[in-house]
């Protein structure tokens, strides 16, 4: 009777693990540009804060220049890719 419990109290954690937003993901970066990709499988396409702090961070980092959004395109799938200029 254990092992079935712990069996079902295993799955479930990994069912509520599976359902947590993936956070941004900086797919490219030049010193003048910053692409962050996004899942929009949970969040529907707009960019959020997330992804303006991310590239904020990317664009601070060395130059010390700030991010601003320029651009976004849908990627194939579930993948929105967000564009910024460092200013």
């Amino acid at each position: 009777m254990t092992v079935i419990k712990t069996l079902l109290f295993v799955g479930a954690g990994c069912v509520l693990c599976a359902c947590e937003p993936v956070a941004p993901v900086v797919s490219a970066y030049n010193g003048d540009s910053v692409s962050i990709q996004q899942d929009t499988t949970w969040v529907p396409g707009a960019r959020n804060e997330q992804t303006d702090e991310e590239a904020a961070r990317i664009c601070a980092k060395g130059s010390n220049k700030r991010a601003e959004y320029a651009s976004s395109r849908q990627l194939p799938g579930y993948v929105m890719e967000h564009l910024y200029l460092c200013l």
